[in-house]
C-alpha cells in the first residue's frame, strides 16, 4: 500500500522501500542485517485522555441529576454563584496542565 505524500513532499512513499542507506548504516555499526525497530512511549496525558474517552464511552460522565438540580434552580431563580469555588477549580484545572509548573509551584 502506497502512501500519497504528494500535497507535502510531492512524492508517493512506499512503506516496503527502506530509507537509502539503512543497510550500509547497520553494517558499519557491525549489525549486518538486523531490522530497526521503533518504539512508542505513551504519555501521562495520553493516557488520561484514553480514560476520559472510555469513561464517556460508557455514558457515565453526566451527572443527569445534578444537571436536573441545576436547571431546576435556574428556572426558579434560586441558583447561587459561588465565584471564589469557581476560581478554586480553574486554578486546581491549571495545575492539572503540562507546562505550567511555575503556575503549579514546582519551579
Amino acid at each position: 500500500m502506497s502512501i500519497d505524500l504528494r500535497s507535502v513532499t510531492g512524492k508517493v512513499i512506499d512503506p516496503a522501500l527502506k530509507p537509502p542507506g539503512v543497510k550500509k548504516e547497520l553494517r558499519q555499526q557491525g549489525g549486518g542485517d538486523l531490522p530497526v525497530s521503533d518504539s512508542v512511549e505513551i504519555t501521562d496525558v495520553a493516557s488520561r485522555l484514553k480514560q476520559a474517552a472510555e469513561a464517556m464511552a460508557t455514558g457515565a460522565v453526566i451527572d443527569t441529576a445534578l444537571v436536573s438540580r441545576v436547571a431546576d434552580a435556574l428556572q426558579a431563580g434560586t441558583y447561587e454563584i459561588n465565584a471564589e469555588r469557581i476560581a478554586e477549580k480553574i486554578i486546581e484545572l491549571e495545575g492539572q496542565l503540562p507546562g505550567l509548573e511555575a503556575v503549579n509551584g514546582s519551579e
